[in-house]
């Protein structure tokens, strides 16, 4: 009888289990639930998602169809050079041993016996260069070309001193060989060094 009392004193004492609650522990030592995401919230993640899926493509394309020098039609510049020369006004300049597509090649007369060629040419690297010869006045004919700005430097190249410009708004580079009857330019985005091949390949 005795060890039944003290069976039933050891069940009895047994602590007693209270219920445990499972969150989100906060600063203040409190338990909150997770919060729910708002439809807002799924609208916004929804348009990211869609202007990224046409943003990306649209990218791309743009790449894709960006207008490069190889694209450009191959014209024939003798007729320019024969004319231009047939006016002795200057010794013309023509590139010679270069296997280069002519782009454009244009004779533009002025009054006075003045006239200016210009021929561009895509170069190797896919780029772009403009011969312009003139007997215009050369600041005139300078001016409509580079930047406003102190030159960038003054280059020997094949006995001649060429003035190197920043041309077109920093976009381009540009050569000036100024004599007394005639102002050569070399302006482009091809490299410094494919111009200086232009400019070495003029006879």
């Amino acid at each position: 009888m005795g060890n039944d009392r003290g069976m039933a004193d050891i069940v009895d004492s047994a602590p007693e289990r209270k219920p445990v609650t499972v969150g989100i522990s906060t600063d203040a030592g409190t338990s909150t639930p997770p919060p729910k995401a708002t439809r807002a919230d799924a609208t916004v993640r929804n348009l990211a998602i869609a202007l990224g899926i046409l943003v990306i493509p649209l990218v791309a394309i743009v790449a894709l169809f960006q207008p490069k020098a190889s694209d450009s039609p191959t014209v024939d510049p003798s007729n320019v050079y024969n004319t231009a020369r047939a006016e002795k006004a200057f010794r013309v300049r023509e590139p010679q041993g270069l296997d280069w597509r002519a782009t454009v090649a244009a004779y533009n007369p002025a009054a006075g016996g003045r006239f200016t060629i210009r021929v561009s040419y895509a170069t190797p690297d896919d780029r772009y260069l403009q011969l312009v010869q003139s007997n215009a006045a050369a600041d005139s004919l300078i001016t409509s070309i580079i930047d406003s700005g102190a030159p960038a430097g003054v280059e020997q190249i094949e006995g001649e001193s060429w003035t190197r410009y920043t041309a077109r708004e920093g976009q381009e580079d540009a050569f000036v060989l100024i004599e007394p009857d005639v102002t050569v330019v070399v302006v482009g985005d091809a490299s410094l060094d494919t111009a200086r091949t232009m400019i070495r390949s003029l006879q």
